[in-house]
């Protein structure tokens, strides 16, 4: 427990580090508007490399809402047993690390609708300036939820092949997501990599609180 709650602390620094960099090592205005952007070497190599890619970005869309389906589910099996057991003690300790897990997840999305460190390499139909796109919100949804999803199948399920196929299932695709939300071209390589950091800090501190949860059980 300790060592992954390092880790994630470890991974959380990295993370600040990392937006210190995005904000001052190679700055130029190459997004839309002029807007400017920082590591511009690689992101504008990235960026031209692939352009913007509607099938790409509507297949992230949906997998996105797979995402929060699933989030939904243990979302309403924390909500059953608080409604069944009248006790918010008495709801199990990992759908309450979970439903931490979500929360966390939803802050750093608003936090960074407000503070902006990059935007969009394209303005999408139907605006007139760039989003923020820093860290990729699709790659924190799809890593956070569907990777802690497969974590909670692996630890809790009984059935050991069922949990080891959901698991795999989640974890491919939180990969095709990633992968996916690239090749659409609607973000840059750092908002992937920024998304991909976070996502591990809060995973790993999920994963530390989950130990914890089964050693008072112990």
């Amino acid at each position: 427990m300790k060592k992954k709650a390092l880790a994630a602390a470890i991974l959380a620094a990295v993370f600040v580090l990392f937006i210190i960099l995005v904000k001052t090592v190679d700055v130029a205005a190459i997004g839309p508007n002029e807007t400017r952007v920082g590591f511009a070497g690689i992101n504008g190599a990235i960026s031209g490399a692939f352009g913007y890619n509607g099938f790409f970005y509507k297949l992230t869309q949906i997998l996105g809402y797979l995402s929060i389906v699933i989030a939904l589910v243990f979302a309403e099996e924390g909500i059953e047993q608080l409604v069944r057991r009248k006790s918010f003690k008495a709801v199990d300790g990992e759908l309450v690390v979970t439903g931490c897990l979500y929360v966390l997840t939803a802050i750093v999305y608003l936090f960074f609708e407000v503070v902006k460190v990059n935007c969009r390499p394209v303005i999408m139909p139907g605006d007139t300036a760039p989003e923020a796109s820093f860290p990729s919100s699709h790659t924190v949804l799809a890593c956070v939820i569907l990777v802690g999803a497969a974590i909670f199948c692996v630890r809790y399920l009984a059935n050991k092949k069922l949990a080891r196929i959901l698991a795999i299932a989640f974890a491919a695709t939180a990969g095709v997501t990633v992968l996916g939300r690239i090749l659409a071209g609607v973000h840059w390589f750092t908002d992937i990599i920024g998304g991909l950091l976070i996502s591990a800090a809060l995973i790993a501190a999920y994963a530390a609180a989950l130990d914890f949860v089964d050693s008072k059980k112990k």
